[in-house]
């Protein structure tokens, strides 16, 4: 036994050292948590890597919306809120395979993902785009149709963020979340989704929250025994992982030892991302070799880890699969039915725009290039508006790129920005508003603009917003 192995730094490949990663496996850590790159590096890290330990490690990446928001030229997926405006499971499963695949040719096997936090709370910072529902039950069914998508691509997957913080409105990687909800909305609500798929989970993923309600010393559910209980008590037999513990939510309150010895002894598997990984490994040894309870823990801990590094031994598919051909062509497709009209356009396909982003006011900035390239193919004449005034028989199209982003605190336009939009959009005889990426920032708009969210600002989302706004893609 060897409790190192619980022990997942991150590495941000491109930018660290690889040299620092190759010490970390000769120091015996189990995987590592990886970061951008690009997929050849990728590839050839995890590679040397795996020749340089020992014994097997597990890669994992945070491959949410497939890995094309880490690694460029990795094929582009709609977001799951998206998914969730489509309501087609058989998207999610296709969105789930891909993934897996390109994650697997890249060398990582463990995907962390589905994410079942709830987008119900327009504030919430870091959850939106990345959440398939509302809906808890409708949350769970397109994340066990993306789950079995991961299993037919070889990888593994893990739920999160248990037990779901959906409702909060601040950034566990800046600070403590509290989760107020009471006993009984949380078990009709944010628990629900995970109690549903905890019996066929790979893994699963604890939130740095704070939850009065299940348990009464508030302390981070992360490092409470609290939610591995409630896992194990409904079947759930996978890999427990603490979100990452440089996350403000932890290392702004307790000391790194203290808060992986509390998360080991209370359940967890795996410490994932601590910010000292080579101390925190002496500091696991030395607490093993003085605690014979402690010891018993992590070898349960490493048990399962051997588990889960069975269950992703398929054949790795070659490198070319990443953004290939065949994954773009399945994918683009999926863009099309993941958007939705919040208020329809009531005139006529516009043969002149206006295009408008109230975000940026420098020139040569344009968030949706693809969306204009997208309308002029179909020979609609696209002027770009620094102002937001249209000129006489134009209809104002003002695009809006707003969602959840790390350490960021806020999903919203800036109040300059704001101002400049709901403006604009008030003196336009004719508005249509597309939001590529929140939907909430739809809300409160005037009543005569048409809004239509597509989810995501991938090229392939903006193109199918343009086929929507002139009516190709509406039933």
């Amino acid at each position: 036994m060897d409790c190192a192995r619980l022990v997942f730094p991150g590495f941000t490949v491109g930018k660290q050292d690889p040299r620092e990663a190759e010490e970390l496996v000769r120091l015996g850590v189990g995987g590592f948590c990886l970061y951008r790159g690009t997929p050849k590096s990728i590839a050839a890290l995890t590679a040397r890597l795996r020749r340089l330990a020992k014994r097997p490690l597990l890669m994992c990446a945070d491959y949410e919306e497939g890995a094309w928001a880490h690694v460029p030229g990795s094929t582009p997926l709609p977001t799951n809120l998206g998914i969730g405006a489509s309501g087609s499971a058989a998207v999610a499963r296709e969105k789930g395979r891909i993934t897996a695949r390109e994650a697997r040719a890249l060398g990582v096997d463990w995907v962390l993902a589905p994410v079942l936090d709830l987008a119900h709370e327009p504030k919430n910072p870091i959850v939106n785009l990345r959440s398939f529902s509302a809906d808890p039950r409708e949350a769970a069914r397109l994340a066990r149709s993306f789950l079995a998508g991961l299993r037919a691509g070889g990888a593994l997957g893990c739920l999160k963020h248990f037990p779901g913080h959906g409702c909060a409105t601040r950034d566990s990687h800046l600070d403590l979340p509290t989760v107020s909800a009471s006993l009984e909305l949380l078990k009709r609500r944010e628990l629900a989704p995970f109690k549903a798929l905890a019996a066929r989970a790979d893994a699963v993923m604890l939130g740095h929250l704070v939850v009065p309600a299940l348990d009464a010393s508030k302390r981070p559910f992360t490092l409470s025994a609290v939610g591995p209980r409630m896992l194990r008590r409904w079947g759930f037999r996978g890999l427990i992982v603490t979100d990452a513990l440089d996350m403000g939510a932890i290392a702004k309150h307790w000391d790194e030892r203290e808060a992986a010895l509390r998360a080991l002894r209370g359940g967890v598997d795996i410490l994932l991302v601590p910010k000292n990984a080579a101390r925190l490994v002496a500091d696991l040894r030395v607490e093993a070799g003085r605690d014979a309870a402690f010891a018993r823990r992590c070898a349960e801990a490493e048990g399962r880890l051997d588990k889960a590094l069975d269950r992703a031994r398929s054949p790795r598919p070659a490198l070319t699969v990443v953004g290939g051909v065949a994954h773009r062509r399945a994918a683009e497709p999926l863009f099309a039915v993941c958007a939705k009209w919040t208020r329809p356009s009531s005139g006529p396909a516009p043969e002149r725009v206006a295009y408008f982003e109230s975000q940026t006011q420098k020139r040569g900035i344009l968030l949706g290039a693809a969306f204009i390239a997208a309308l002029r193919r179909a020979r609609i004449r696209v002027r770009i508006s620094r102002t937001g005034k249209p000129r006489k028989g134009e209809m104002l199209v003002a695009g809006i790129f707003v969602g959840p982003r790390a350490y960021s605190g806020r999903i919203r336009l800036d109040e300059a920005a704001h101002r400049r939009l709901i403006s604009a959009l008030r003196a336009a005889p004719e508005a249509a508003a597309i939001s590529f990426g929140s939907p909430f920032v739809l809300s409160g708009l005037p009543a005569k603009t048409a809004g239509l969210c597509v989810y995501s600002r991938a090229e392939a989302a903006q193109t199918a917003a343009a086929a929507h706004l002139l009516g190709e893609n509406d039933e």
